[in-house]
């Protein structure tokens, strides 16, 4: 794989990091319960700026894969107003937690996503939503399976979606060269044929062409949901919520 593509990447870019972990069982860092299982903890901050990102679109015909859905708080926020919702985790308790909810456009398996593409998450996507794309990543051939696995799931005009925060995150132990930022993410995407664009300050999108803009209705209904939304996010977070949702822009701007 040195004479390959991926290969010189690696050179170019990614030195520190191995190029072959040599394991197709079960390919990427398992973390213990404490980091991996999120089933019983509270959405993270990039999670709801990914799914604030993605609420701004009409979604009512749209399928949106999740890759590590926790505790399915985006199922729960959006399966009234999608077409279709799919989930992907390695954890038998977030499985259990989605199984709760009973939600008739939303499913969910067991799925490793640096296994590359299989049968197990079926068709094309309009957003694929993962907010920890790397640090769980083993080497760089299985960091090559699961940005192939985005582009082949992406529909044409589709968006990848993921956040600054857990793009460069990684935990104690872990080498550092993992936490990615906006430039590793866009030479990485430029390998399976994708662009990066800058959503914003904090969401980062890879698509094959920039992102189409929310239309005027959508964001209008948008921005509906986030005032009918306040009272309820003020008395659980305060007065710095309230500033912080009035003064934040309403439309995703260009790269």
């Amino acid at each position: 794989m040195m004479d390959t593509p991926w290969g010189r990447l690696r050179d170019l870019h990614f030195p520190q990091l191995p190029l072959d972990c040599g394991n197709d069982r079960n390919p990427g860092v398992v973390y213990g319960p404490d980091l991996r299982d999120w089933s019983d903890k509270a959405t993270t901050p990039d999670q709801r700026r990914m799914e604030r990102y993605i609420d701004r679109y009409d979604l009512r015909r749209r399928r949106v894969l999740h890759i590590g859905i926790g505790n399915s708080s985006l199922a729960s926020r959006f399966h009234g107003r999608v077409g279709e919702i799919f989930g992907t985790t390695i954890d038998a308790p977030e499985i259990a937690v989605a199984q709760s909810l009973g939600l008739l456009n939303y499913r969910f398996v067991i799925h490793n996503k640096y296994s590359g593409s299989d049968d197990v998450v079926p068709g094309k996507f309009d957003f694929i939503l993962d907010n920890n794309p790397t640090s769980p990543c083993c080497c760089v051939r299985h960091l090559h399976a699961l940005f192939s696995f985005y582009a082949d799931k992406l529909t044409n005009g589709g968006q990848v979606v993921t956040d600054k925060l857990g793009l460069g995150w990684v935990p104690e132990g872990s080498s550092p060269r993992w936490r990615f930022d906006f430039d590793d993410l866009a030479t990485v995407a430029r390998e399976v044929g994708l662009n990066a664009y800058r959503a914003s300050s904090s969401v980062y999108v890879m698509a094959r062409s920039a992102p189409e803009r929310p239309g005027v209705s959508s964001l209008a209904r948008h921005a509906l949901r986030r005032v009918v939304m306040l009272p309820g996010q003020v008395l659980r977070n305060g007065p710095r919520l309230l500033k912080q949702s009035l003064t934040s822009p309403l439309g995703a701007r260009r790269p």
